[in-house]
């Protein structure tokens, strides 16, 4: 039942999404599929955002003609808040605006299940402010209040491949990306693994990460997007295009 009210719920939000602008503006975008042309003052908030404590962070994603922020908390013991939105560029371009039925709930991290829907007639704004950071003013219950969040790429929860060695941004503590690299064998077996702490530059969109998988030859790598939104890995001035990982069966987050 839990499952089919997130697919009914996601339909919801789809739908609203995409009856914000008319369908003549659509224009195709390779990057975003369909996206409003005259609006590109909105792909400034797509992005993952993140407040100082790194238990709150912001995720915005251009689908369906509109914007889906995704606001997470972090709760401990496997659960996580999550609020839900389809939201649009307001008509002065100075803010985000969702429709009024944006979703609460709490979710296992773990299980993905729904452990609880808090209510389904959420509202809220986005601004992005004049220092480069977002403010979530939370119009149903104020839980934004307070909260102010950085940009910190796109990189966070991606898993990618580099040959035999499986790249994940787990997560982000302190101010750095914690990354986990896992190197495999020929039959799926860790041969090594190693943990990277990166930091993020917003003016070239890069994660520049320290770590080693032998204690006596820690490296320094850097990674980037390339046009096709592929991971680059940089390493002593040689560039590799990373592939997407689909590898289920290999390490998990938590």
């Amino acid at each position: 039942m839990k499952k089919l009210l997130a697919l009914l719920l996601v339909l919801c939000l789809t739908l609203a999404a995409a009856s914000v602008f008319a369908e003549e503006d659509y224009e195709e975008d390779e990057e975003f599929g369909y996206y409003p042309d005259e609006y590109p003052e909105s792909l400034v908030y797509v992005n993952t955002w993140v407040a100082e404590d790194g238990d709150w962070r912001i995720e915005v994603f251009a689908e369906d003609g509109g914007l889906k922020p995704m606001i997470v908390h972090r709760l401990g013991d496997n659960k996580e808040d999550v609020w839900e939105y389809a939201m649009a560029l307001n008509p002065e371009k100075t803010a985000l605006t969702a429709v009024p039925f944006g979703l609460h709930y709490r979710q296992d991290t773990v299980s993905g299940d729904w452990d609880e829907t808090y209510y389904e007639d959420g509202d809220a704004v986005l601004t992005i402010t004049e220092e480069g950071t977002l403010l979530w003013e939370d119009l149903k219950e104020d839980a934004g209040k307070d909260l102010e969040f950085e940009p910190i790429g796109n990189f966070y929860g991606g898993r990618w491949m580099k040959d035999d060695i499986e790249v994940i941004f787990y997560d982000w503590y302190e101010g750095q990306y914690d990354i986990r690299c896992y190197q495999y064998d020929e039959n799926g077996n860790i041969l090594a693994d190693a943990i990277l702490k990166g930091d993020y530059d917003p003016e070239t969109d890069t994660v520049t990460a320290e770590g080693y998988f032998d204690p006596d030859e820690p490296f320094t790598v850097t990674f980037s997007y390339d046009e096709h939104n592929n991971v680059v890995w940089t390493q002593d001035g040689e560039s590799t295009t990373m592939e997407y990982s689909y590898n289920v069966d290999s390490v998990e987050n938590g």
